[in-house]
């Protein structure tokens, strides 16, 4: 299998579903900001002196859905980046050894990966451009999109764990982040940044997630030249000696 060609279909499919999946509320939200049609009469019922703007529960409704298309897309990519590792194991004939499965289990399955194909490839990853921060932060952002907090809220914030690693979050509101880090980046507040997914965001975690699939793909012809030469030479290597 190419796992770099069946990985490229998905991170071009992915960010044409979010544009296409937002665009909705999106445009429901400019609507009743330019208070168009039919949204340029107040509601029946509404009563301006609450001191709410009109048509504030639908505003709000619709920016909820377009975070949770966000976070289909960012859950969308996560799966195809561990899909993309499966296939690897495919292609380059390996599994995760057990201490590879440990790392997976403390670190996370890109850490675990990241082990194994360092060593089929012979490499230490130090001349791989691809920030890993982010590579992480989509799995990241992922799995809490996939765990609500609360029945109450449809949102999510950023849990400690991640507020504690990563401070140069992606995938956070901007406003919050910046407030977060300007009243000293507590990764144990209960109020740190919502997991937010805007679409240069998703775009910078794709193109990372292309440049470790080109990266690796580079490399692979090299990586199997290399294990024939060493299964050729082993059965001499305990011949008669």
């Amino acid at each position: 299998m190419d796992a770099a060609f069946f990985l490229g279909r998905r991170t071009r499919f992915i960010p044409r579903y979010f544009a296409a999946a937002i665009a909705p509320f999106r445009e429901i939200q400019r609507k009743i900001d330019a208070a168009e049609s039919p949204y340029d009469e107040p509601p029946a019922g509404f009563d301006p002196e609450y001191g709410e703007p009109a048509y504030l529960e639908e505003w709000i409704e619709a920016d909820e859905a377009a975070q949770v298309v966000g976070w289909s897309a960012i859950s969308l990519l996560g799966d195809s980046l561990k899909l993309y590792f499966k296939a690897l194991e495919q292609q380059l004939r390996f599994e995760l050894s057990a201490d590879g499965k440990t790392i997976a289990k403390k670190a996370g399955f890109v850490a675990a990966y990241q082990a194994a194909i360092g060593e089929i490839l012979d490499t230490d990853w130090t001349d791989c451009p691809v920030r890993f921060d982010v590579i992480e932060q989509i799995v990241l952002a992922r799995n809490r999109a996939q765990h609500g907090e609360h029945l109450s809220m449809l949102g999510a914030r950023h849990d400690s764990k991640t507020l504690a690693k990563h401070q140069d979050l992606i995938f956070a509101n901007e406003d919050e982040l910046k407030m977060w880090v300007a009243e000293g980046a507590d990764p144990e507040t209960w109020m740190g940044p919502r997991l937010e997914i805007s679409r240069e965001s998703l775009g910078t975690a794709i193109v990372e997630v292309q440049k470790l699939a080109d990266w690796i793909d580079e490399r692979i012809s090299d990586a199997m030249a290399r294990r024939r030469r060493q299964d050729q030479e082993s059965p001499q290597l305990g011949c008669g000696h």
